[in-house]
């Protein structure tokens, strides 16, 4: 009998949960409502802020869990489009774009690139959005984004910064409004006199770049659409296959193992379910939510930033699907992706 690992992709979350500090937005797409044009062109502008502003500040991260409401504080700084996030427990993340690179007790570790996206579906499909009420985030003007569903609660409030187009804070609300996951600056410098010096890659940390697949291998499964999510990337790990995809403003990752889970090795914290007849693991993550679960040989790892009912419409279909039913990826082609 083989048993699958840890989970890869919920390793990874557990060690950089802490980079919700810093999420980066989807390309906006745009209706023809001047004011949802608007609010699309805020959203592209916090995409490529960080190349244009350096900035040093400190960040609230919230998020909630079945144990109630969780805070964390982050110190957060950009130098030349690289981003660094410091935990109080000395927890480091370092994003250059392409590359990112994480410290923890272990020491550094170099997270593996996958291949890039070029195309991302326009939010305007999914979602509406629209400018709110203007904001005032550690003492800089603001205009607030808002991204709601059909039946008009809000799914993400962000709150863009006027001068620079810095995103100073961001909300993920459940489907009544509640407030599920943030990240807001409490102070934040802007300018060349912000931060000392750039942000370097660890020395001698290797980042491994996973291989672009134009086809799934057999054995595995790669629906192209999940509950309003389109395939975006998928790539082949030394131990798996990793998918990727986007509605244009959420993301999720789901990440396939051959082989039985082994629940005992999970992480303590998740809470159980069943879902169309298959047991699973879900855990609350700052970054956003894992599940876990396993089916017909396979393990499966979803790591998504979505509201928790997108992230169930998600997830459920992949959870109950038949692995014996047709599936319309065979002619998928793997572009030439990129993020803009």
């Amino acid at each position: 009998m083989i048993t699958a690992r840890r989970p890869a992709a919920l390793a990874f979350c557990a060690l950089v949960a802490l980079a919700a500090a810093w999420p980066i937005v989807g390309s906006a797409g745009a209706s023809d409502a001047p004011d949802a044009q608007k609010a699309a062109r805020l959203v592209e502008r916090t995409r490529d802020a960080a190349l244009h502003d350096d900035f040093s500040g400190e960040a609230t991260v919230t998020w909630t869990t079945t144990s109630g409401t969780q805070h964390a504080r982050v110190r957060v700084s950009g130098a030349g489009g690289a981003i660094k996030i410091v935990a109080a427990n000395g927890n480091t993340v370092i994003d250059e774009g392409r590359r990112t690179y994480l410290r923890n007790a272990l020491g550094w570790t170099g997270v593996v690139v996958e291949p890039t996206a070029q195309h991302l579906p326009e939010p305007g499909g999914h979602w509406n959005l629209a400018t709110g009420a203007a904001s005032t985030v550690a003492g800089r003007p603001a205009t607030v984004v808002v991204a709601r569903r059909s039946n008009g609660v809000p799914a993400q409030r962000l709150a863009v910064d006027d001068d620079t187009g810095l995103l100073l804070a961001r909300e993920v609300l459940g489907p009544r409004g509640e407030v599920q996951r943030s990240v807001r600056f409490s102070s934040i410098d802007v300018g060349s006199a912000a931060i000392s010096g750039t942000i370097d890659a660890p020395s001698g940390v290797r980042s491994p770049t996973a291989k672009a697949l134009a086809s799934i291998p057999d054995g595995y499964r790669a629906p192209q659409t999940l509950g309003g999510y389109d395939l975006i990337t998928r790539s082949r790990h030394p131990d798996g296959v990793l998918l990727f995809y986007s509605d244009g403003l959420f993301t999720a990752s789901v990440f396939e193992q051959q082989g039985d889970l082994d629940w005992g090795s999970l992480p303590a914290g998740g809470t159980d379910s069943n879902v169309a007849g298959t047991r699973t693991r879900t855990y609350h993550e700052p970054s956003g939510d894992v599940v876990v679960w396993a089916r017909d040989g396979l393990v499966y790892t979803c790591v998504s930033d979505a509201p928790s009912d997108g992230f169930s419409a998600m997830v459920r279909p992949l959870v109950a699907a038949d692995r014996n039913a047709p599936e319309s990826v065979v002619d998928f082609v793997l572009g030439p992706f990129g993020w803009g």
